[in-house]
């Protein structure tokens, strides 16, 4: 039998087992409820950031300013936590209220923000003149918006570590489950919102599920709350009995704070905030910059500081051996990031080349080898700081306050000094090792004198961390960052052989982008720039893009040509904005961008015939928000045009709903024109009918124009329009300017302008009768899948198809309205320009016998471009060519092939055929070139010289389908009798 005191103890230890699965138990479900909270709270945070950009401008310092409107809101519940108590309240009755708080006032601002654009938009118009006043008053209305909800969420954690039954166990295990739970369910939200729920319910059913996740959160707590109701009678003996109020808080507590430990916890925040932003600029050298790449981005930084806090609270044993251990924590932090950047496996993807292909687990491998590491320390590091403040402090929500109010505002600050100072001065690599001599430097903070002993194992263990961490430093691969750089422009600088078609003109690091212009040389002299942002390809000069962007310009001065006010949306390389300065009639000309630094790159380029438009004193550079633009403006403009990023580069959504355009259309003034770019062949077909909804919705007068590409050209008009007289249309020609100019990208005469012509708003309406409009509210419409190039090939060639195209013009409402009578559009004419379209597009798609669409254009045709094309050149390539050969004797064998493809656009058969035979007695001429020798001779009416020519070289001509066609079409049309098998 068992004695008295054996009993005692045996029942003692029975209950010291209960009360501990007890603790287990109440700890693992405010656990489940803070993973709960987290979700719902980044959902909301996601939410309330885009809406916020919509409504207050997505500029880089609108972006800042709304930021830490949303941190300084978590700071301010941070700092009541700090400096209060909870009396009265039960700490979870507490913590159900703020959570409620969080889901309604979360909800009201998702559906309320676009209605607080509206209303603003008169004061931002009134303040247009007074930036800093406008920057300021964004600065307070977000502020105040987002007030109640972010000031709770700052409380939620706080609080909740009051729970009675948590009080008994170890503070620094409490918290590290707690925050370790908390930051994994925003790493759940981070990924469900964009992958799943903003897709199929839109931003407003979105919050809803937010609200209903908090809302499931504040349930759990006020059953756990209702269950342990006697514990907390307990809990609360030592509450002030005469308190009366009914405010949860008291403001009386008094404490002398440990600055050193405060110091660590803003230096860390600010730091790992610091880094986020240097590693996602980083990453964007080698991931297109789509929102589900930022949301793995930001997932796997969630996951790695939610591990953290979990292994914190798993391994955390007392108080005093975690002050020993954040000095190491924070060295190991150091040394990891430099070792994440320089073992980064970049290697494994290929070079990018515009193309959104890379899959999500491809992504995430980059993500957790650049950032897991440190994330996961720092996870940990905030728990240990939490204890260690908590030790000193003594009251557990004013510890929990004091520790993430400093962290909080540490990470308000950390974007903004690594986006205006880091970036922008130091670049990346240099900002990542700032960034681990900061780890370093904040590790002699809370170092203890005996670390330095090396009698001691952490003595030597802190040694050995700081001498590697120093030997790192001083043999970093400083050069390393060039690899990186050149990752993300090797597509654009060497070809598959491994020739080198470009290089490196200028590089800037921004403040939110990396800028690279690559020039490519041909003969020595500049033939076209390509201007990258990150590793995307945002513009180039080359002559195919700059026929579209020079119609933005064309096709509404074309309509409108007394139009003297003009707005474009987006620099890039400046080709539309130099293609306005080209008619004098046009007075002012506002170029809006986002970017200031491609206004800086615009003194960078050179080349034949180039100037810089900016020089121009009609054009004034702007460098703002697009749409917030358009909101705050109060001016209005005769033509907008616009060529944003494409549709999905991240945020560029944006700019392509029906919001937008709508906004496009209140700017412009009575029969004013808008353009704007529609890249199908980066959409999916659904995506751009989807696109050229939102356009129609806007714009009831919609045409919609394009060459052989599939680079399209909405055109809106606000109001009836008019109808241009072919006199006016015909001025464009006849003048000096302009005229060389639409003739240089292929638009040789007026009717080639109408042969652009797609379709109106009848077919748009015929095409997209069961597709929803891209809008604000779903911007999934617009998914991040990659498109499917022959749906569009199919769907553009519908477009294309010369027969049918020329019925949709002749018998399009709105075509008959504006376009002049005399010019008709029925006329045989205006058909065969159709048909060159067509036919170039499937020459370039599918391919041709190039030979034989020589000969329609030189035998039917007196266009000069598509004879170019159709030989591998183009204007630009003559113009240098012409300007080498001038320059010496003899012209070199390398421009012949671009001089005699300028010649035959000319109709100079003769000089062609002896720029070919230069060629031929240089040992130069290949077998293309002979037969094009041949069919010159026989169209030139020497064709007993192409028997000669060819009799010589019959040995070396294999016969295949290409060459019986030609010995048939040279016998049928030109008498030409072929060699003897």
């Amino acid at each position: 039998m068992l004695t008295s005191s054996q009993k005692s103890h045996v029942s003692r230890a029975t209950h010291a087992s209960h009360a501990a699965v007890s603790q287990s138990g109440r700890v693992a479900v405010l656990c489940g409820v803070l993973f709960l909270s987290g979700t719902g709270a980044l959902i909301f945070e996601t939410l309330w950031l885009r809406l916020s950009g919509l409504a207050f401008g997505n500029s880089i310092w609108a972006t800042a300013l709304i930021l830490s409107s949303f941190m300084a809101g978590l700071a301010l519940g941070n700092a009541l936590a700090a400096s209060s108590r909870i009396r009265r309240w039960r700490p979870l009755h507490f913590y159900v209220v703020l959570e409620f708080f969080v889901a309604f006032f979360g909800c009201t601002i998702v559906f309320g923000l676009p209605v607080i654009g509206d209303l603003m938009r008169p004061v931002w118009q009134m303040l247009w003149n007074y930036q800093p006043a406008l920057l300021g008053l964004r600065f307070v209305v977000s502020f105040l918006i987002l007030l109640v909800p972010t000031t709770a969420m700052g409380l939620t954690l706080p609080v909740i570590i009051e729970d009675p039954l948590l009080r008994e166990a170890e503070f620094g295990r409490a918290i590290g489950f707690l925050y370790g739970s908390n930051t994994l369910g925003a790493m759940l939200g981070a990924i469900l919102g964009e992958a799943y729920l903003i897709g199929a319910f839109g931003l407003y059913g979105t919050s809803l599920a937010a609200a209903a996740v908090v809302c499931i959160a504040a349930v759990i707590a006020l059953a756990v709350a209702k269950f342990g109701a006697a514990r907390y009678v307990v809990g609360f003996k030592g509450t002030d009995p005469i308190a009366r109020s009914k405010f949860p808080l008291s403001f009386d507590v008094a404490y002398r704070p440990p600055w050193a430990l405060l110091s660590v916890s803003f230096g860390t925040g600010l730091i790992f905030l610091a880094l986020e932003v240097i590693w996602f600029r980083f990453l964007r050298l080698y991931v297109a910059s789509s929102p589900t790449a930022f949301a793995i981005m930001l997932a796997i930084v969630l996951a790695g500081i939610g591990v953290g806090g979990l292994v914190a609270g798993a391994v955390f044993r007392s108080s005093r051996r975690s002050n020993r251990m954040l000095a190491i924590l924070l060295l190991a932090a150091a040394i990891l990031v430099l070792l994440s950047y320089l073992f980064f496996p970049g290697e494994l993807i290929r070079a990018p080349t515009g193309v959104f292909d890379l899959r999500w687990w491809q992504i995430a491998i980059l993500c957790v080898a650049l950032m897991f590491p440190v994330a996961l320390l720092s996870g940990i590091l905030f728990p240990v700081i939490a204890a260690e403040v908590q030790a000193s402090v003594g009251d557990r929500m004013n510890s929990t306050g004091l520790a993430t109010l400093l962290n909080t505002t540490g990470a308000a600050i950390g974007p903004l000094v690594a986006s205006f100072v880091l970036l922008p001065t130091l670049g990346y690599q240099t900002s990542l090792t700032c960034c681990a001599a900061g780890y370093a430097l904040l590790s002699l903070l809370v170092t203890e004198r005996v670390a330095w002993s090396f009698r001691r194992p952490i003595g030597i263990v802190v040694a050995a961390l700081w001498a590697i961490l120093i030997l790192g430093l001083i043999f970093f691969p400083y050069g390393r960052a060039e690899a990186h750089f050149a990752h993300a422009s090797r597509p654009y600088e060497v070809d598959d052989q491994g020739h080198v078609l470009a290089h490196i003109a200028k590089r800037i690091e921004g403040t939110s982008d990396t800028w690279q212009l690559l020039r490519r040389d041909l003969f020595g002299e500049p033939y076209y720039y390509r201007l990258l942002s990150d590793a995307f390809s945002m513009s180039a000069t080359n002559p195919r893009n700059q026929r579209y962007m020079r119609l933005f310009a064309y096709l509404p001065l074309a309509f409108h040509p007394a139009a003297k006010d003009v707005l474009l949306l987006c620099y890039g390389c400046g080709v539309t904005a130099d293609a306005f300065t080209r008619k004098s009639t046009v007075k002012q000309i506002a170029v809006v961008d986002i970017s200031k630094e491609v206004f800086v790159l615009a003194d960078f380029y050179s080349g034949i015939n180039y100037s810089n438009p900016l020089r121009d004193p009609r054009v004034h550079g702007i460098v703002q928000d697009g749409r917030f633009f358009l909101q705050a403006s109060p001016q209005q403009y005769d033509v907008i045009s616009g060529e944003p990023p494409p549709p999905k580069m991240a945020g560029a959504v944006n700019l392509y709903t029906q919001e937008f355009f709508s906004l496009m259309r209140s700017r412009l003034k009575e029969n004013g024109i808008a353009t704007f770019w529609l890249p199908i062949n980066q959409l999916k077909v659904d995506e751009t009918k989807a696109i050229l909804r939102a356009f129609h919705n806007a714009f009831p007068n919609t045409l919609v124009w394009g060459g052989a590409d599939q680079d399209w050209i909405m055109m809106g008009i606000n109001g009836p329009g008019r109808r241009a007289t072919e006199d006016e249309l015909r001025q464009l020609w006849n003048d000096p300017t302009t005229g060389a100019d639409l003739r240089t990208i292929g638009i040789e005469v007026p009717q080639q302008l109408g042969a652009l012509f797609l379709m109106d708003g009848d077919e748009i309406d015929r095409i997209t009768h069961n597709v929803a409009p891209l809008t604000d509210v779903y911007p999934k419409r617009l998914t991040d899948r990659s498109w499917d190039d022959e749906a569009n090939h199919r769907f553009a060639l519908n477009y294309l198809t010369a027969p049918a195209a020329v019925q949709r013009f002749v018998h399009s409402s709105l075509i008959n309205q504006i376009w002049p009578e005399t010019l008709n559009p029925a006329a045989a004419e205006m058909e065969s320009f159709f048909t060159v379209r067509q036919t170039r597009y499937l020459s370039e798609t599918v391919g041709s016998n190039k030979l034989a669409e020589l000969d329609v254009y030189l035998r039917h045709s007196r266009l000069r471009i598509p004879v170019l094309e159709v030989l591998g050149s183009d204007g630009l390539r003559v113009s240098i060519a012409e300007r080498i050969g001038k320059n010496s004797a003899t012209p070199p064998l390398e421009v012949m092939p671009d001089l005699m493809a300028g010649a035959l656009a000319q109709r100079k058969i003769d000089t062609a055929i002896q720029l070919l035979e230069y060629e031929k007695d240089g040992g130069a001429l290949g077998a293309n070139d002979t037969f094009l020798l041949a069919y010159l001779y026989c169209l030139n009416g020497s064709v007993d010289k192409a028997e000669t020519l060819i009799a010589a070289n019959a040995a070396a001509i294999k016969k295949d389908s290409f060459v019986d066609w030609l010995w048939e079409k040279l016998r049928a049309d030109f008498g030409f009798h072929p060699p003897a098998n």
